[in-house]
């Protein structure tokens, strides 16, 4: 009977009623153990089949590598004195020899104030100065270490630090953050003394970055904003400069640094400020040009505050220094000690020099054919790996009969098969000189798995790497010099033999800008050339033309122009200036604007004219539709045949320029049969887990059912014999009581 949830079975029956129940719940637990065994079999042929995919990706992973033309140029980059520089280098980088001579090591910049008691004491001075055209205030309570703090708070693009030699030898020293002769440390005093009380600065000034008869401001955000905003300079009301005689007052509060050009302009000092854009570091930043200067007297300190006077440094510790080097007798100069285009593909990294003679060193370039091979080897280890894998969990135990949980699995089976007949497919359309891997070296052992013979894969890559990189790689080829494979995609397909039709209805072409006028003298003014438009993207770029250049001088500034070389090419045409872009197409488009008017001695450039639109290229592939930028031809989505193929065409005529030859290596196939096996919509992998889950859960809703039923049918037991030992026990009790009348 039960009192208070505890049950004492067969007290009355003298029946052992709890094991009666436990054993007839075990029975009909019998089918539940069932179930959990194959539950636990299918969540184990799960983990299996995971395993078997990682193989089966690293495999893809691996042999993809071989699908990039990269892997077939590996340069290996070596120093020959390591302590001079040291060298690294990519795949696009040509084979090489070149002698290197480090003369000077690029430095930052760095000076030291004057020598202070200590560095927490109260300096006792007010007042404020600029450093790389940010404004430090200084309070009375202020110490060195407050300065410091304010200096490093203020993101000026220096360190300021404490060197503490002892009571009388407290030093502040101020470290550009970026080296190279164009990051020196500006540094002046706006109101008070500060910077020269620190000895920070002397009392000789001059140009800091000097331009004929006058000098180039420091790099600002905007030509808008206030400098009061941008240097932080707060509401200081009225600053006067006197140039050429003329004085110039401003409101340092509201004046922008184009108004502050304005005000020199109309002051009738006959000197000439312009801002121009300049790109420092990837920024766009506004620069002041102030020439035509033969006096300048700067009473409140506004023509250094923004950079254009310097005073010379009180203690100089570093000089802003570039790196000078020659490269086989070439100089080259860098603001860094990392060259990264003075050999393309390659990083030079400078680390000892010798100003006299030059730190020497040979940088040796040259191809690196045993990573070529280790790649190659490690798609073998790859491959043997998930044979190893499939093997080891496909076994049967001939006397316990007992299986592995891949065995006879048709899906790993399946792909296994393809894999290694796709492996030692003969690749169609492949004019070189392999064609399948047997030529190479390759072959099956007895457990089929991959065996190379490494003195015939050394000989193929030695003498014929381009071969082997077109026996895996999907590669285009074609007869003509003008036309070229870029890339393709899963869904472009083989071409036949004859190759692929390419026809162009319209040429890629440059864009192209020319002048107003022909220029037959020098410029009589210095003159800015803004460059805008799509092929300068959101950022216009100004080039500022000293006055007295010529015209070959002003095609050569262009031309060599850090910001500009790479975009675009000027010429003269007719006598006017022409300015080419470098790129095709609409991408291509650009504007240049003057701010002098054209004439025989400006630039001639005025409003130009657009002697030539940029354009796409137009046409068909395979008789398909393709989108054209710039040069290429892209085949488009869903093309039967060239859908991605991307060729380049870099001809003028136009009609039937010839084919293209479509290949697809073994990496190639290999790598796209397994992402169609791992597709995350249809692939047969996906498929087999999603099913084998869908198992899974389904039994485990099988047993919870099952098992909320046998909790509910122990109960209704339970309850039916306490029921009886209820009954049993009134029948006692009624006995007892009849014998008790006897």
């Amino acid at each position: 009977m039960s009192l208070s949830g505890i049950n004492f079975g067969g007290l009355s029956s003298g029946i052992d009623t709890n094991s009666i129940i436990d054993r007839l719940i075990q029975l009909e637990q019998i089918p539940i153990q069932r179930m959990q065994r194959q539950q636990a079999q299918l969540t184990a042929q799960a983990g299996l089949m995971g395993g078997f995919k990682g193989r089966l990706t690293a495999l893809s992973s691996s042999i993809g590598s071989l699908n990039m033309a990269a892997t077939f140029n590996p340069i290996s980059a070596a120093s020959s004195v390591q302590e001079t520089a040291t060298v690294t280098a990519s795949s696009d980088t040509a084979a090489g020899i070149y002698d290197l001579k480090v003369f000077k090591l690029a430095q930052s910049h760095k000076i030291s104030s004057i020598a202070f008691p200590n560095a927490t004491s109260a300096a006792n001075i007010t007042g404020k100065f600029v450093v790389n055209g940010k404004t430090i205030t200084v309070d009375p309570t202020d110490t060195l270490r407050t300065l410091a703090t304010k200096v490093n708070s203020a993101s000026a693009g220096v360190t300021a630090s404490i060197i503490d030699g002892g009571p009388g030898s407290v030093y502040m020293t101020l470290t550009s953050n970026n080296s190279g002769a164009a990051k020196a440390i500006q540094i002046s005093d706006f109101e008070g003394t500060i910077a020269s009380f620190m000895g920070f600065v002397g009392a000789t000034e001059g140009f800091r970055e000097p331009l004929t008869l006058g000098g180039s401001s420091l790099g600002l955000s905007s030509t808008t904003t206030s400098l009061s905003t941008l240097m932080n300079l707060g509401a200081t009301g009225n600053k006067s400069f006197t140039i050429n005689g003329q004085t110039v007052t401003v409101d340092s509060a509201t004046v922008s640094l184009q108004g502050l050009a304005d005000a020199i302009n109309t002051s009738g000092s006959g000197a000439l400020a312009t801002v121009r854009a300049v790109t420092e570091n990837g920024t766009t930043v506004h620069k002041l040009d102030l020439t035509g200067v033969t006096s300048i007297v700067d009473t409140d300190k506004m023509i250094h505050a923004i950079g254009i006077l310097q005073n010379n440094f009180g203690t100089q510790l570093i000089s802003a220094q570039d790196s000078e080097v020659t490269v086989d007798n070439i100089l080259i100069k860098s603001a860094t000690n990392t060259l990264t285009t003075v050999i393309p593909g390659a990083t030079i990294t400078l680390k000892k020099a010798n100003a006299t003679t030059g730190e020497a060193t040979t940088i040796s370039l040259t191809r690196d054919n045993t990573a070529v091979k280790d790649r190659i080897k490690d798609f073998q280890t790859k491959f043997n790996d998930m044979v190893d894998y499939i093997k080891a969990n496909s076994s049967l135990d001939t006397e316990t009969f007992q299986t592995g949980g891949l065995f006879g699995n048709p899906i790993v089976r399946g792909i296994e098969q393809t894999m290694s007949s796709l492996i030692f497919n003969t690749v169609s359309g492949l004019s070189s000189a392999y064609k399948n891997l047997t030529q190479i070296g390759f072959s099956f052992d007895k457990d089929g798995k991959l065996e190379i013979n490494e003195s015939q894969l050394d000989t193929a890559i030695n003498t014929n790497s381009e071969a082997v990189g077109s026996l895996f790689r999907s590669i285009g080829t074609t007869g003509s010099s003008q036309l070229g494979y870029v890339a393709s995609t899963a869904k472009t397909k083989v071409s036949p033999p004859g190759g692929y039709s390419i026809d162009i209805t319209q040429v890629a072409l440059q864009h192209a800008n020319l002048g107003e006028v022909a220029q037959t003298g020098n410029l009589t003014q210095q003159e800015v050339l803004t460059f805008d438009g799509a092929l300068f993207g959101s950022t216009p770029y100004g080039l500022v033309l000293e006055s007295g250049l010529s015209q070959s001088q002003i095609v050569d500034k262009i031309n060599s122009d850090a910001k500009l070389k790479d975009t675009v090419t000027a010429t003269i045409e007719s006598g006017q200036l022409k300015i080419n872009s470098k790129r095709f197409g609409t991408s291509a488009i650009f504007t240049v604007t003057s701010n002098v008017a054209a004439s025989p001695t400006s630039s001639g450039w005025g409003t130009n004219t657009i002697a030539q639109a940029g354009t796409n290229i137009a046409g068909t592939l395979n008789g398909e539709a393709a989108t054209g930028v710039g040069q290429v031809l892209t085949g488009n989505v869903g093309n039967a045949n060239t859908e991605g193929l991307q060729v380049l065409y870099s001809g003028s005529a136009s009609g039937n320029v010839g084919s293209l030859v479509f290949t697809k290596g073994i990496a190639a196939q290999v790598t796209e049969m397994v992402a169609t096996y791992n597709d995350s919509v249809n692939g047969l992998l996906t498929a087999n887990d999603k099913s084998l889950q869908t198992q899974i859960d389904q039994i485990a809703s099988s047993i919870g059912d099952k098992t909320e039923g046998l909790t509910l049918k122990r109960e209704q037991l339970m309850l039916k014999f306490a029921r009886m030992e209820q009954a049993i026990a009134q029948l006692q009790g009624q006995q007892s009581s009849l014998a008790s009348f006897r």
